[in-house]
């Protein structure tokens, strides 16, 4: 009786049947090697992430990896391959060059240029937050991914100005009127993309959103 392969075994013939721009790799935890799964790695460092389930003895289910990210992924972007792990390595092969890869290399490219824009998002973020802070005496200033938020404590009164990519809002706790009219008018100067109407002189209300 011939003892089946496992997913470390199995995974070597299959990157052969898928060509050479895949190479197989083991899965460890920590140290150890992994007989249940293994890893595809890609020459353009895409990768596929093989798998025999507890829950499901005796199938390989095969997955595309992504970076971390925030992309709002939709319905059959993130889908499986599952195949039986007696079937032969050429034909798993072909499921996964017909059913996996094509969707995985699209969305693993719009995931990449989401993060990209991302971060410039986030730079351009912080670099207007710091602009912001050293134009206003006083300020403090908290980034957190694409979104910043510079203080300024007047005692009394505060002053919170939020950038939330190109979203900028106010709000203005106990603060005299010439400081509201004052900041209003900082940021649309500051900020370039920030449009406030000509000769706007704000109102005195508890928040703006410019």
């Amino acid at each position: 009786m011939n003892t089946p392969l496992t997913v470390a075994e199995l995974a070597h013939p299959i990157a052969l049947e898928l060509g050479g721009n895949w190479r197989p790799q083991p899965a460890h935890h920590g140290v150890q090697e992994l007989d249940h799964a293994a890893t595809f790695t890609h020459m353009d460092g895409r990768q596929l992430h093989l798998s025999e389930r507890f829950d499901d003895p005796g199938h390989l289910h095969i997955r595309g990896a992504f970076p971390a990210t925030d992309y709002p992924f939709r319905r059959g972007e993130r889908d499986t391959v599952r195949v039986a792990m007696n079937e032969d390595p050429a034909d798993i092969a072909a499921r996964i060059a017909a059913d996996l890869i094509p969707v995985h290399r699209d969305v693993h490219e719009r995931v990449k240029e989401h993060n990209r824009a991302q971060a410039e998002m986030r730079r351009d973020v912080e670099e207007a937050a710091r602009d912001l802070s050293a134009r206003l005496p006083g300020a403090r200033t908290r980034v957190d991914g694409t979104t910043a938020f510079v203080y300024m404590n007047l005692e009394p009164g505060e002053v919170r100005i939020g950038l939330d990519g190109d979203t900028v809002s106010l709000v203005l706790n106990d603060a005299p009127r010439i400081i509201a009219d004052a900041v209003v008018f900082a940021v649309s100067r500051f900020l370039p993309h920030v449009q406030t109407p000509e000769g706007e002189r704000g109102e005195y209300v508890d928040g703006y959103a410019l």
